[in-house]
């Protein structure tokens, strides 16, 4: 019976990508919008929270401002699948230039000389069009991506962010593909914004204690490739992928400390990025579901739970 289900589930995402591959871009872009606030509407638990943790963020801001910020940052959410729905039907050329990159040209150059890099970002924008964008303009891409838990959708999602020949690392167990990919002189691009379940590294994320992961930083220390950090954003109808600084591993000696510096240096790039744009970040996330578990353990001094 799971299985049918799931088979029902998957035909019903490939019949609404085929239906939103037929409308006009104007009409897509508004049916989006109603479509992130319609999933507001029906998780309004999830919606609430949201609101709370973007208060807790902007101290300073209204309530009246964090409720702006907590509905574009929904509406978003519709974007991204219409978006993401129109894109994948167009040449490639139109494709990239739905994006615009700047100050990218290190990471472009690297990869075209078949040197591996990390390219840090988070859930901003509309980071599936900007995978789709910078698989274009690269030799080597690889992700690191959460696998859905319904196997036909998971492959049938694999396949669309997989169209431009990049690669995609399921997010259990990533480290040795990503060590691999990058050995091979990939580009990877690993969202590093959100709460991760195995990590068990701790350390304030916009002033509350969080769970953060590592990988950034474990793999750019273990392979010596720099970091390039992504400011990616909305700019009118565009989008703007910046590359903000480019960032090599410090050359000191392995060890559970190196990671947490260096992690933390890594993240406080993501906060800047969340605080700069925060309409444009996934709120919906719950990204301080283990707050009280990391308090706990920062309070204990670890930087690690062992």
């Amino acid at each position: 019976m799971k299985k049918f289900c799931h088979y029902l589930e998957y035909l019903g995402l490939r019949l609404l990508i085929f239906i939103l591959g037929l409308m006009p871009e104007g009409l897509l872009i508004k049916f989006g919008e109603f479509m992130g606030f319609v999933v507001a509407k029906v998780m309004p638990n999830r919606y609430k929270r949201s609101i709370s943790d973007i208060q807790k963020a902007f101290p300073n801001k209204t309530e009246k401002e964090c409720k702006e910020i907590a509905k574009e940052s929904w509406v978003n959410i519709g974007r991204i699948v219409t978006e993401f729905a129109h894109a994948i039907k167009l040449p490639k050329e139109e494709i990239v230039k739905k994006v615009r990159f700047v100050n990218c040209e290190k990471f472009f150059k690297d990869n075209a000389e078949g040197k591996g890099g990390i390219l840090l970002l988070g859930h901003f924008a509309n980071w599936e069009l900007l995978g789709l964008a910078t698989a274009i303009k690269t030799q080597k891409m690889a992700f690191v991506a959460y696998p859905q838990n319904n196997h036909y959708v998971d492959k049938y999602i694999t396949a669309l962010r997989s169209i431009f020949g990049s690669t995609l690392i399921s997010s259990h167990n990533p480290f040795f593909a990503s060590f691999r990919a990058l050995k091979k002189g990939a580009l990877l691009a690993i969202l590093a914004d959100q709460s991760v379940i195995s990590s068990k590294f701790y350390m304030n994320f916009i002033n509350r204690p969080a769970e953060v992961s590592p990988m950034p930083a474990v793999l750019s220390l273990k392979t010596g490739v720099p970091v390039h950090c992504l400011e990616f954003y909305r700019d009118a109808k565009q989008l703007v992928a910046h590359c903000t600084e480019t960032i090599y591993p410090p050359k000191v000696e392995y060890s559970t400390q190196a990671v947490a510096d260096f992690t933390k240096l890594l993240q406080s790039k993501l906060e800047k990025n969340v605080l700069d744009h925060p309409t444009d970040w996934l709120w919906a996330h719950n990204r301080w579901k283990r707050e009280a578990e990391a308090r706990k353990a920062m309070e204990e001094g670890k930087v690690r739970a062992d």
